[in-house]
C-alpha cells in the first residue's frame, strides 16, 4: 500500500504543478488579460490539491486499490476541467 499511496501523491503533485505552471505562464504572458480570473483558478487548483491529498490520506480500507482507482478517475476529470478553464482564459 505505501508504494501506491506514494505514487498517487506524486501524480497529484505533478498534475497540480503543471496546472500552476500554466496559470503562471498565462499571467506572465498576458499581463493585461483576466488576471483576476487566473488568480481565482490558482486558488481552485490549490484547493483541489488539498482536497485530493486529504482523500488519499483518508483511505484506510483494504483493499485500497478500488479506492485509488476511483480517486484517479476523479483527479483526471477535475484536472482536465481546470486545464480547459485555463485554455478558455487564453482564448478570451
Amino acid at each position: 500500500m505505501p508504494e501506491n499511496l506514494r505514487t498517487i501523491k506524486k501524480d497529484i503533485r505533478f498534475l497540480i504543478d503543471e496546472l500552476l505552471f500554466d496559470c503562471c505562464m498565462f499571467i506572465d504572458l498576458n499581463p493585461d488579460k483576466n488576471q483576476k480570473e487566473a488568480m481565482e483558478l490558482i486558488n481552485q487548483i490549490v484547493s483541489l490539491q488539498d482536497e485530493l491529498i486529504s482523500k488519499v490520506n483518508a483511505i484506510r480500507e483494504k483493499p485500497a486499490k478500488p479506492h485509488f482507482k476511483a480517486l484517479r478517475v476523479e483527479m483526471v476529470e477535475k484536472v482536465n476541467g481546470l486545464f480547459e478553464k485555463i485554455s478558455e482564459l487564453a482564448k478570451q
